[in-house]
């Protein structure tokens, strides 16, 4: 009689768990420690205000598009000189090197602006003056983004650099850890915490990983 009981018992508490008469509660969320914590809460403040610059940039960098395009479809070339051209071409190169020189790990950025840069002069070279500006400013601003990353940079207290050519960003303070980001030399940091020989840094982009302490400077 006392199994059968014990029987029903369960047999109804089941069948209130089923039909969402009981709640049982969540098991609790992970946590990060709590100086973890707040590390990452800066990461993400940090990568939404990059991404609300970005989405400016973005936006500004339409609006021109679409005029360049309009004056290219409307023939409209007689209102920019070559003067014009080879000074916007002349600011954007020293933009572009500015940025060589103060960020270095953006090579892949830098390289694009090159890019840019080469077809605002074969643009003069046609004749095209219009475009050849638009071609310009578009490196001018690629290199500006590479140099609001310098700036801000050598403006942070704390900041480290990347010794390494490739240096792994790993998940946890161990190799056994994940990569979640491959960091390039002269690369800047910002070291938050420790733990033994590995450091737990953020990037300027807004990852948050751990190093070790030897790969920085």
């Amino acid at each position: 009689m006392k199994f059968r009981r014990r029987c029903l018992r369960g047999a109804a508490a089941a069948w209130l768990l089923a039909a969402g008469c009981v709640q049982v509660p969540p098991p609790p969320a992970a946590q990060a420690p709590e100086p973890q914590a707040k590390v990452y809460h800066r990461a993400e403040t940090q990568r939404a205000k990059l991404l609300e610059r970005e989405i400016e940039r973005l936006r500004s960098d339409l609006g021109a598009a679409e005029e360049a395009l309009v004056a290219a479809e409307s023939g409209l070339r007689g209102d920019r000189s070559r003067a014009d051209a080879v000074s916007a071409l002349a600011g954007a190169h020293i933009q572009v090197d500015r940025a060589r020189a103060d960020a270095p790990w953006r090579a892949a950025e830098i390289a694009e602006a090159d890019a840019k840069l080469v077809e605002a002069e074969s643009q003069i070279a046609a004749g095209n003056f219009g475009a050849a500006i638009f071609f310009a400013w578009r490196a001018e601003r690629i290199a500006e983004r590479s140099l609001e990353e310098a700036k801000l940079a050598a403006s942070a207290p704390g900041v480290r650099r990347v010794r390494g050519r490739r240096v792994n960003l790993r998940k946890g303070p161990s190799t056994d850890d994940a990569v979640i980001a491959v960091l390039t030399r002269g690369m800047p940091v910002f070291a938050e915490l420790t733990d033994g020989e590995w450091v737990l840094v953020r990037t300027t982009s807004g990852n948050v990983g751990w190093v070790h302490d030897s790969l920085i400077r």
